[in-house]
């Protein structure tokens, strides 16, 4: 298991993990200029489902996320690599 990281609480998620992560998503967006409502046309959701996403309270498919880095069109480990850079 060299190189595989264990959860140590036995959770299946870590909810820092969708805050931080539509904590930047937010922050593209809004650096862009988008709208919660340009991104939810792209998604085919509601704005308020962007809000979700991007407060951290929902958590994103993969999917969801590559289509939210389309829409932004950002790659996907400009989103991802601060976060994982603190867990290596």
């Amino acid at each position: 298991m060299d190189g595989l990281v264990k959860p140590t609480d036995g959770k299946r998620e870590d909810p820092d993990i969708n805050y931080n992560l539509g904590k930047r998503i937010r922050s593209a967006r809004k650096s862009r200029g988008l709208s919660q409502t340009h991104i939810a046309a792209a998604l085919g959701v509601s704005f308020q489902q962007v809000g979700k996403y991007e407060s951290g309270q929902n958590t994103m498919s993969v999917p969801t996320f590559l289509m939210i880095c389309r829409a932004l069109r950002l790659k996907p480990s400009s989103l991802l690599d601060e976060h994982l850079g603190k867990e290596q």
